[in-house]
Formats: structure tokens, sequence, C-alpha cells
């Protein structure tokens, strides 16, 4: 074995030569630093997220008003996707859903109306 693999096996055993008090406190620190990032992400609230939603549920009441006037569509609800001034994907439960017809021009409306793929799009049946 040549002397930098020596070295190199020596400095990766590190873990191993140090103290049982110490590894305890390291460990402490990271699962306190996992805890610490984690109650952050669930609890931190950006202001632009609001923002985004109070848009989107006025896309969505747009949206609705629109549906109610395209026949056979019935009572509508609609949830759009927004993320970073972009619509990702929209949910549409309708009444007239099981209609062939109604599902192609519910999906081409929603996705015109929103600047959407029409395969962001998705269509279900309003159950009765």
């Amino acid at each position: 074995m040549s002397k930098k693999e020596i070295e190199r096996k020596e400095a990766a055993k590190w873990w191993t030569r140090l103290d049982g008090r110490v590894k305890n406190v390291l460990i402490v620190s990271f699962l306190a630093l996992v805890l610490i990032f984690a109650a952050w992400q669930i609890f931190h609230t950006d202001a632009t997220d609001e923002a985004v939603s109070v848009a989107a549920t006025d896309t969505e009441a747009k949206v609705i008003r629109l549906l109610q006037e395209i026949d056979g569509v019935g009572e509508a609800d609609v949830i759009v996707y927004e993320a970073e001034n972009t619509v990702k994907s929209v949910v549409v439960v309708c009444e007239g859903a099981n209609n062939l017809r109604v599902v192609m021009n519910v999906r081409e409306a929603v996705a015109s109306a929103l600047g959407a793929e029409e395969k962001a799009v998705k269509i279900y049946l309003k159950k009765e």
C-alpha cells in the first residue's frame, strides 16, 4: 500500500477516533438542525404565497362563470394550481362530465382561458 492510500484510510477513520461525548454532541446538534429546518418549512409562510392563493380564488371564480355558459356543463367546481404566475394544472368537477363532447369543450375552454396546456386540465364527474 502506498503512503497516500494509508493516509486516506486513516483520515476516513476520524469518526471512530472521536470520544463518545463528542459523538453524542454532534448527533444531537445535527438532529436539532434537522428539526429546526423541518419546523421552518412547516410553519413559514411567505407573503407571495398568500397573494397567489387570492389570485387563484379570483381566477377560479372566473372559470366557473365561464363554464356555466357552456351547454351541458351544469354545476361546476374548479381548482387552479399556479406557481410563479404560471398555471400548472386545473381540476374541474362538473355535472356534465359524463358527456364526451362536454368534456372536450370544457378542456378546450379552460385551457384557452388560462393559457394552460389541455393535458393540464383534468375533468371529473360531479357526484349526484
